[in-house]
């Protein structure tokens, strides 16, 4: 994940070199390396590990758009809420 240091002006961030990346991109990127340290890209979702999880991951990193249908009780809305973890920490 990139780190960032407290850049508060337009001047500095240009200065910095940053590049915007889609979010897809970014999500990609990060999910790709949490993949690579191993670590946990869920916390908290059981019992999906060889079904929904790599769905998700494959379409994160394919960069398709992501549609959650299922029964209530599914952790659809908690799975969306973990997909934060893979955007940059200023972002969050």
């Amino acid at each position: 994940m990139v780190k960032f240091n407290k850049i508060n002006t337009i001047g500095k961030l240009r200065a910095s070199g940053y590049q915007s990346s889609p979010i897809k991109e970014e999500m990609r990127c990060n999910l790709i390396t949490m993949i690579k340290e191993g670590q946990t890209i869920f916390p908290g979702i059981i019992g999906y590990d060889d079904t929904v999880i790599p769905s998700i991951e494959n379409a994160i990193i394919s960069g398709q758009d992501i549609i959650f249908l299922g029964e209530r009780g599914q952790a659809k809305s908690r799975i969306m809420r973990s997909l934060i973890n893979l955007l940059n920490q200023e972002y969050q």
